[in-house]
């Protein structure tokens, strides 16, 4: 005769997700499909309606989250961020101790923009300037994300943070990567844009290294 099940014999229950955590499922899968639809087919091509299938949600479900295309693009495009930084930051951690670090700082900044995703990104900011709705969208969120670029660059430079030009060379950076980095679309095997890093690097050692050669002052107590 076949024993009983105890209720210890039993499956456990699935746990049951709350509301919250489904709509930030279900917020993920929509900006997870709008970065992939934007790599792939690229801002002009990319309709709501191809977002929600791959999504495989319903364009209802879509605008429950986001009242706009632009809405829906620049959340994407802050979900997409933080990624790409603890990439970066992953990539530069991995390089060997001994190497300069403001080399391995640049060299992995160039390898960040040839991301698609970054990429996708970019053709986003371009095509703002003609679209108000997207530019305001997207100008919620640069912001901050500009905040966190700094604040990794302080975290990699601790020293070098001291210096009275540090965000304004820290721009700059940012600024002549991403900039070479549109014309590389065009032209993407240019021997410029390696000289360009060189010159960046030289010009970052300059400024940066007779700080890092010097310990942090400590604050006073």
């Amino acid at each position: 005769m076949a024993a009983k099940n105890t209720p210890s014999d039993k499956a456990p229950r699935p746990v049951r997700r709350t509301q919250q955590e489904r709509r930030e499922t279900t917020r993920r899968k929509l900006l997870d499909a709008t970065i992939e639809t934007l790599v792939e087919q690229g801002y002009a091509r990319l309709t709501t309606v191809e977002v929600s299938k791959r999504a495989g949600l319903s364009q209802g479900a879509l605008f429950t989250h986001f009242d706009t295309k632009e809405e829906l693009l620049a959340a994407a495009v802050e979900h997409l961020f933080p990624r790409l930084i603890q990439d970066y930051l992953a990539g530069v951690g991995a390089r060997p101790s001994g190497r300069d670090r403001i080399a391995a700082a640049v060299d992995m900044l160039w390898a960040a923009f040839q991301r698609p995703e970054l990429q996708a990104a970019i053709e986003l900011y371009v095509a703002a300037r003609t679209d108000a709705e997207l530019r305001v969208a997207l100008a919620a969120v640069d912001g901050p994300h500009r905040e966190n670029l700094h604040r990794v660059a302080r975290e990699l430079f601790p020293e070098a943070s001291e210096h009275p030009d540090f965000d304004s060379i820290v721009e700059l950076a940012l600024d002549a990567v991403q900039g070479a980095a549109v014309g590389g679309s065009a032209r993407p095997n240019d021997p410029a844009h390696r000289r360009m890093l060189d010159a960046l690097t030289q010009f970052m050692r300059n400024a940066f290294l007779p700080a890092l050669g010097r310990p942090r002052r400590r604050a006073r107590a």
